[in-house]
């Protein structure tokens, strides 16, 4: 074969192989496809994209909405965005799930399982260690993934606090303010009869983790959240992260740390903490004590769907909240239930309560117990309401619905701010609110649980012509929106279903 035909035949190849490519498909699989190209295609109406051109700035909050897998493959499309890539601020916040820096690896007994892969993990922590400002850990299943990962950014950690530490660990973790960790206690399968099924950390896990915490010294803010631990386990959870960050610690989130009464005496200990949610049934007198003598602003008392019955959980003592108001009179405490079943709030009497919310879609409001909440917080309760859609159905009767209840708070807790409703009200109950509440700036109703009405009996007080005004203005929802917005002070509209579904409350307004 002459050297020409061998060489026509190589720029064949060439050819070919510039109009064909490898794909990445649904599973994760390379497969070789072939490139048609239009030999038709007109290119001179054509405009060349500029997004490679896209700033730094903007380059670097895209990037930090995507996954370390989808930063992978972005900064494949040009020089531009490969640069990108390695830019400090899209490394800020690095999650940790299952499938994070894991290859696939054939098990016999289980099959095909997705495993850390070592040398990855490695290089990556050698290329952004340095640059890592906050981590989370999301596991699902795999906990052996997180087990090694933690162990081999413990042991990079050691390597840069050596003395003469190699180029590839200067500065390794010394910029990690911000540490999370979701622990998915609930073990039961989907349709288990059972419901739900917890099971706790502990063990090698927990050691791994509180080496890592006690390696990290410049935490500022540590979320561990569903961890249900044995006692004696969750009296020492602490004991690495008051050695190292005693004065650093601002925000502290702990939540289920036991599904028992076990008051966790380590959070009196950071002086300037500044935000504080634990669970009911981790915090007693003694803990309240020493809470008091912090710079503690806000405190809140968060039950999820695995916190025990309300009814199991025991408030904290009168004496020892008038202790802490007199103390440290900035404390604002904040009352929480998410749960997707009903639910109530643990009453704390004489609590600086400051905001009660709930994010229960079966909660309803009842009246014995927002009565207590008047007579405990009138003087100190700013926000109150229901979040998310109710999955019941309300009376439409006045003397079944909770007109005067809502109507009895706005009097009594002169300091309310935000209020939601989302059961059904009538249109001249909104307008009494608005007129009686002084201080409320925010005002959220759902627009399909109001009923056009005026059914209120009229008061002793109400004069001719403000009881005109209501019947007048209860005709129609234009009308409600109008008188409401020149009350606040602003444009005012009730919420439909798919805006009150996003809503999302301040809990620190008015504070």
């Amino acid at each position: 074969m002459s050297s020409l035909s061998v060489a026509r035949k190589g720029s064949g190849q060439l050819e070919v192989m510039q109009k064909a490519g490898w794909k990445i498909d649904s599973d994760e699989k390379a497969c070789y496809i072939d490139v048609e190209e239009d030999d038709d295609q007109d290119t001179e109406g054509m405009i060349e994209s500029k997004w490679c051109y896209l700033p730094d700035l903007i380059l670097e909050q895209i990037f930090t909405y995507l996954s370390p897998k989808e930063r992978y493959y972005a900064g494949l499309v040009c020089r531009q965005w490969y640069r990108a890539f390695y830019l400090p601020t899209v490394w800020n916040n690095f999650l940790v799930d299952d499938r994070t820096l894991t290859k696939p690896k054939f098990n016999y007994y289980s099959g095909w399982q997705f495993c850390l892969d070592h040398m990855r993990t490695q290089y990556c922590l050698s290329r952004i260690g340095r640059y890592m400002r906050g981590i989370e850990f999301r596991p699902w299943h795999s906990f052996n993934n997180i087990f090694q990962f933690m162990t081999m950014l413990t042991w990079n950690i050691d390597k840069a606090n050596e003395e003469n530490p190699g180029p590839e660990f200067f500065g390794m973790g010394s910029r990690i303010r911000t540490l999370v960790y979701h622990f998915p206690c609930n073990m039961s399968q989907p349709n288990d009869p059972e419901g739900i099924k917890l099971f706790g950390t502990g063990g090698q896990l927990l050691r791994v983790l509180k080496e890592l915490l006690l390696r990290l010294t410049d935490l500022h803010t540590l979320k561990l959240v569903d961890f249900v631990l044995e006692r004696y386990e969750a009296n020492h959870l602490l004991d690495e992260v008051v050695c190292s960050c005693c004065t650093k610690m601002r925000v502290l989130n702990l939540v289920n740390v036991t599904t028992l009464h076990c008051p966790i005496m380590h959070v009196g200990l950071f002086l300037n903490l500044q935000v504080l949610t634990i669970s009911p049934q981790n915090i007693d007198d003694d803990v309240l004590s020493l809470l008091a003598d912090t710079k503690l602003r806000h405190l809140h008392l968060l039950q999820n769907c695995y916190t025990p019955n309300h009814l199991t959980i025991s408030a904290c003592g009168v004496k020892a909240w008038r202790n802490v108001k007199t103390t440290n009179p900035r404390l604002r405490v904040h009352l929480r239930v998410e749960n997707l079943a009903d639910g109530e709030v643990v009453m704390q009497p004489e609590a600086p309560v400051h905001s009660i919310t709930y994010s229960a879609p079966q909660a309803r409001i009842r009246a014995e117990l927002l009565v207590r909440m008047v007579d405990h917080y009138r003087n100190t309760l700013a926000v109150y309401g229901h979040e998310l859609l109710p999955r019941f159905s309300s009376p439409k009767p006045f003397h079944s619905r909770i007109d005067s209840l809502m109507l009895l708070m706005c009097r009594q807790c002169f300091n309310m701010d935000t209020l939601i409703i989302r059961e059904k009200v009538s249109t001249s109950t909104l307008l009494l609110i608005a007129k009686t509440a002084k201080n409320l700036q925010h005002l959220h109703v759902r627009r399909f649980a109001v009923i056009l009405r005026c059914d209120w009996p009229r008061h002793p007080e109400w004069s001719d012509e403000f009881n005109a005004w209501l019947k007048r203005n209860s005709r129609s929802y234009e009308a409600v929106e109008r008188e409401i917005s020149q009350i606040l002070g602003y444009k005012w509209s009730l919420l439909s279903d798919r805006d009150f579904k996003q809503l999302t409350v301040n809990v620190k307004s008015g504070a």
